[in-house]
């Protein structure tokens, strides 16, 4: 087999970059065998079968198409169908070829097929693979097969996958272009990998019409510049002239030869790369894996001499506090010693808390911090935003230490109530260790009131002060010694301290921004976005989002979330990334803002004009597109989704309206989790139609029966609908209902939950207002409620929602003595 030196060596970098698409079609699977030891079908073959099959009394005719002698077949004889494909497409495991293993044990990026059989099974069960396949139905969009793991190799069949119901199986023209046009989540994510990364197409000669709409995809360039589209490589015995130049235009180079050839001849000579790539992939789980959580000294050691902007405001790495661009403040000094009194026993059972206003450099200061400890040779273990370690995880990890170790937690108020109990379990057992954790001023009272509250427990909270004379001048020394004063540069002395007292107010992130460049920094933050256009505009504000969400976003998420056009949206990545507006790890292969206020800025200004609802539904497209229906809820896509899905958090930044209609465009691909239900009719029941709550609720109900949280939800949409219909003859019946579901919920699960009794109670307490004139039964019905409210109480004895309402029931008590 000829291949060029140029593909040859562009594909040693992408095998050990694991950056290699696999798209094949019927050649591929050329060398299987039925269960009968037949070669499987191939389409002619295929469609000589099917015409026996629905007329075996007529000479074929071989003008017909494969999609009508299949639809002939589905529609007079289903069951022969049916049988017929489980047969001719079920692979025989003993008869497969060796060159299969070399072919599946590749470090691909991911594999799509035209094929329905169930090849990669069979190669699975025959030999050793590194990672096991993930088959997965695009048409009906479940995994199937092996079970999914991270570092599992999906497998997309774009046509279905055997053994399958025979509508479920894609065969004809037709079917392609409705699946097109209704954005199938598996087809939208086909086209973002196929345009954006390299492929090598086997088995297939391209006729197939979603390949042709992938290339009119790839065809529109509309001088954007740099052309970023990969190179590919097609594989195939035979292809004429005028294929090879259409397909040489879209970058796709033709290379003569079979799949076997493929496999042994130019697979088999990369077991190099190849071994490089799949510990790529290792590195990658490992990395984003829910119990990796890493020891400082590792970090640190990672990329010592990385190159960053962190003097132009971008968020701090390890290689700016070990460098020496994060100046030696005048607090840390007293940060340290504070640290060192309790891990020597001089404090016990007391945390400490960083605490500040946004952009006061807290990080800075907390991984100041842990580098001081770490050279001190105490083990300090690191969690922030990009760690996907659970708070049990955390427990596990401190209590197997036989040694002083300290557990410091960046922008830890995203744990939420789970910090709370962390604190409360960690820090109030007696042995030498430290809880360090950094968060908002804002958010550290209720912290402290909440630990407080249940345990002796101390947080100590040390306050980032604004920055002092010493400070600034350390700063100005450093911003000098590495050319980043900008405006400042020939200024005097005096007036570079005066432009950091004055102009910036003596805060950190602000100085190294606004005193540097003379723009105030709100402004300057806010017009980095109405500044841009088009993609880099849409692909800003969705990166934007996802940080000031404490979240990343990938390539492949950006270019499902911008439809229009995948090159345009490349571009648009590829300069942020040059201009610093946007950062890349290259580990992770992720995009994030390069500084989280800068990305609350940008989110605020989305919300002002308006434009927050679309990034929203692009983001929560790709995110759903990714995860599939119903949601995985331990991946990282996910839980990202399910936040933003929240009905509450959807009524707090874009409103009712946009929130209904977002919902709606999320239909086609979260229809069947749900969750999804859950929060649609959530949102109807709080503030919209409760006929329309009762449907989306009933969906929710049908689909995750048992789940406390949708029979909560449900009580509470059948209490709504009889408070808005009190004189109804049906109305108390269905109140009634609705309590007892509730009743029965709190029997079952109220120590899980404080929601519950809210519910009960001050539903109950609306409806009393509303339907029960009668003093004495109003104090009857109310005097119920509080004892159910102060049940939960019991439970849940901090749940301020709770407080408020077992004051409020009181005081309708009262009253309805005080009247009579």
């Amino acid at each position: 087999m000829q291949i060029e030196p140029s593909d040859l060596a562009r594909l040693r970098s992408q095998a050990s970059r694991a950056e290699l698409i696999l798209f094949t079609g019927a050649g591929f699977s050329l060398g299987a065998r039925d269960r009968a030891r037949r070669p499987l079908l191939s389409s002619p073959e295929l469609k000589r079968e099917l015409w026996n099959l629905s007329y075996p009394d007529d000479e074929f005719d071989p003008n017909c198409s494969l999609g009508d002698v299949y639809g002939a077949a589905l529609r007079n004889k289903r069951t022969e169908l049916s049988r017929l494909l489980d047969e001719r497409f079920t692979v025989d495991t003993n008869s497969l070829p060796e060159y299969y293993k070399i072919l599946f044990n590749f470090p691909w990026f991911r594999c799509y097929t035209l094929n329905v059989d169930d090849l990669e099974s069979a190669v699975a069960r025959r030999f050793s693979i590194e990672r096991a396949p993930s088959s997965i139905s695009a048409r009906e969009g479940d995994r199937a097969g092996f079970p999914y793991s991270p570092e599992g190799l999906e497998v997309v069949h774009l046509n279905g996958l055997v053994p399958a119901a025979p509508e479920a199986l894609s065969f004809s023209e037709t079917q392609y272009a409705e699946r097109i046009g209704n954005q199938e989540p598996w087809y939208s994510r086909c086209v973002v990998d196929i345009t954006s990364r390299p492929v090598i197409f086997i088995g297939t000669v391209l006729n197939e019409p979603l390949l042709w709409h992938h290339m009119e995809l790839r065809r529109r360039r509309e001088n954007l510049g740099r052309d970023l589209r990969p190179t590919s490589i097609l594989v195939a015995r035979e292809l004429s002239r005028p294929r090879r130049d259409i397909l040489r235009d879209l970058r796709i180079n033709w290379v003569e030869g079979t799949t076997e050839e493929f496999a042994n001849q130019v697979l088999g000579a990369l077991e190099i790369e190849g071994h490089a790539g799949r510990e790529l992939v290792r590195r990658r789980v490992d990395a984003r894996a829910s119990d990796y959580i890493p020891y400082v000294s590792q970090l640190m050691a990672e990329s010592p001499a990385m190159r960053t902007e962190y003097l132009l405001g971008d968020e701090p790495q390890w290689a700016d506090i070990t460098s020496g661009r994060a100046i030696e403040r005048v607090h840390d000094d007293a940060l340290l010693a504070e640290a060192e009194r309790v891990l020597n026993g001089e404090r016990p059972s007391t945390a400490i808390a960083i605490t500040g206003t946004a952009g006061t450099g807290k990080s800075t200061a907390l991984m100041s911090l842990a580098v001081k400890l770490t050279n001190n040779g105490i083990p300090v273990l690191w969690v922030d935003k990009n760690s996907l370690v659970t708070p049990a995880k955390m427990r596990s990890r401190v209590r197997e230490a036989r040694e002083k170790i300290v557990l410091a937690i960046d922008d830890a108020d995203m744990y939420g109530k789970e910090l709370n109990y962390l604190i409360r379990d960690l820090v109030s057992e007696p042995r030498e260790f430290l809880l360090l954790f950094a968060t908002r001023s804002s958010k550290f009272d209720a912290i402290a009131w909440a630990v407080r509250a249940e345990t002796r427990v101390e947080i100590h909270e040390h306050v980032v002060p604004p920055l002092e004379d010493t400070d600034i001048d350390s700063l100005i020394g450093v911003l000098e010694r590495n050319n980043r004063l900008g405006r400042l540069t020939g200024e005097s002395p005096t007036a570079r301290r005066a432009a950091f007292r004055d102009q910036a107010g003596r805060q950190l992130l602000v100085a190294m921004i606004q005193a540097t460049s003379g723009e105030n920094f709100e402004r300057k933050a806010q017009e980095e976005y109405t500044g841009l256009e088009g993609a880099q505009r849409y692909a800003y504000a969705l990166i934007c989002v996802a940080t000031s969400l404490r979240q990343s976003v990938t390539k492949d998420e950006v270019l499902l979330a911008y439809a229009d056009s995948h090159e345009e949206a490349l571009v648009a990545l590829e300069r942020l990334a040059a201009r610093h507006l946007v950062l890349l790890s290259a580990a992770a292969a992720e995009y994030r803002g390069r500084h989280r206020v800068i990305a609350d800025l940008v989110f605020e200004k989305l919300k002002e004009l308006r434009e927050l609802t679309e990034v929203l539904v692009g983001l929560c497209w790709a995110l759903a597109s990714k995860v599939g229906s119903p949601l995985d809820r331990h991946s990282r896509s996910g839980r990202f989704l399910v936040r933003l899905i929240n009905h509450e958090f959807l009524l707090r930044t874009i409103g009712f309206n946009d929130a209904r209609d977002l919902y709606t465009r999320l239909e086609p691909v979260l229809s069947g989790d749900y969750h999804y239900w859950l929060q649609r009719g959530s949102i109807e029941v709080e503030v919209g139609d409760v006929r329309r709550a009762e449907n989306f609720l009933g969906a929710a109900r049908s689909l995750g029966g048992g789940d406390f949280r949708v029979d909560t939800e449900y009580a509470y949409m059948l209490m709504r609908k009889a408070y808005e219909v009190p004189h109804h003859p049906h109305a108390e019946d269905i109140l009634n209902s609705g309590i007892q579901e509730l009743e029965t919920i709190i029997e079952q699960s109220g120590h899980l939950s404080e929601y519950p009794y809210h519910v009960l109670g001050s539903q109950g307490l609306a409806w009393a207002h509303r339907a029960i004139a009668q003093n004495d039964a109003r104090r009857t019905f109310l005097e119920k409620l509080l004892k159910t409210v102060e049940g939960g109480l019991k439970h849940h004895p901090r749940a301020d929602n709770l407080l408020r309402l077992r004051e409020d029931l009181r005081r309708e008590i009262l009253l309805t003595v005080a009247v009579r």
